[in-house]
């Protein structure tokens, strides 16, 4: 049977986010994915990643430093360029010439602030997100959240509506959305993603106006849902009501079989200020974790791909999300 969990070989063929850029420092920082580990550091004034591990006894370069902008094995000494050559072996001194070593590198890029990750050459583009340098809304931040879950659980959650009314149930889900409407799923041009658009209706208890009585708890809110393999989903909202426009991105780093890491950012035309931000993030928080309480307690961290689990009607885009991950995994 067909399945994917973090640690799928596959997965080395995709782009994966592991970080604001502006969190990496010229302090080496190391980071788990698809089961191996790498180390991110500023050289030469661009960020490089290289796998964590030196060629010469196999010590983690993340334990090392940067020394005259090489980063520095920790064990002996060895110093590698930005480029990954070693380049100077204290052991040798300074006029022997240095062996012919060279560390790991993926590849890597820098897109909507985050640094991307794609172990071997990727087969599709991140996912592309249209408001991004969209000045009226305002991008709100939140901090990466390790989850023990597998990407692929997360995204399925993520994209899955017919589960608001019982899992949301103290947040925005709504006695009233149980039965799902009839929809269209489409795929993108290069058949690695797909949208759905989604209308439905909520309970608003971000609406400051629903406790003053100006507007009613239940209002409409028309969704769209935009998928880009493997991992990268952005919910697009807009509430009529109150002219709220909130397009929630959910990415997530594979890091080792159990666990993954969660970036997040919102992008909305409600957060003016730090507080506003706060709150919006708070809330945000308050309805994954809701999603946790299911999530991580599922049976294991990957999902079947063709055979295995029931679907329904209301699965359609689930389906599809896993049509085009089982194309990802049988290539």
């Amino acid at each position: 049977m067909t399945s994917i969990s973090n640690i799928s070989s596959p997965l080395r063929r995709v782009w994966h986010p592991i970080g604001r850029a502006e969190s990496f420092t010229h302090e080496p920082t190391r980071f788990e994915l698809v089961g191996e580990g790498y180390v991110a550091v500023r050289l030469s004034d661009e960020i490089r990643v290289f796998r964590d591990m030196c060629p010469h006894r196999f010590a983690r370069l993340s334990d090392g430093c940067v020394v005259d902008d090489t980063i520095q094995c920790p064990y002996h000494g060895w110093q590698f360029s930005a480029e990954g050559r070693c380049v100077h072996v204290p052991a040798m001194g300074d006029d022997a010439t240095p062996p012919p070593a060279r560390l790991t590198a993926p590849h890597v890029m820098v897109r909507y602030g985050l640094v991307w990750v794609a172990p071997e050459d990727p087969l599709a583009d991140p996912i592309s997100i249209p408001r991004w340098d969209d000045a009226s809304l305002e991008k709100v931040w939140i901090d990466p959240v390790d989850v023990k879950a597998g990407a692929a659980q997360i995204v399925d959650n993520f994209l899955d509506f017919a589960h608001f009314p019982y899992v949301h149930a103290g947040t925005f889900g709504s006695d009233k959305d149980r039965l799902v409407h009839d929809y269209t799923t489409e795929r993108t041009a290069d058949g690695w993603g797909f949208v759905v658009d989604y209308p439905h209706v909520i309970e608003n208890h971000e609406d400051p106006l629903v406790a003053a009585g100006e507007h009613p708890l239940v209002q409409p809110r028309e969704m769209k849902y935009q998928f880009q393999v493997p991992f990268s989903a952005n919910l697009q909202l807009f509430l009529p009501t109150t002219g709220m426009v909130n397009h929630i991105l959910l990415l997530c780093q594979p890091m080792t079989l159990d666990t993954t890491r969660v970036h997040m950012v919102m992008l909305r035309n409600d957060c003016p200020d730090d507080a506003s931000k706060s709150a919006a993030v708070a809330y945000e928080l308050r309805v994954f974790d809701e999603d946790l309480k299911i999530l991580e307690r599922l049976p294991d961290t990957s999902i079947p791909l063709e055979r295995g689990q029931v679907h329904v009607r209301s699965d359609r885009h689930t389906v599809e999300f896993r049509r085009i991950l089982e194309r990802l995994v049988t290539l």
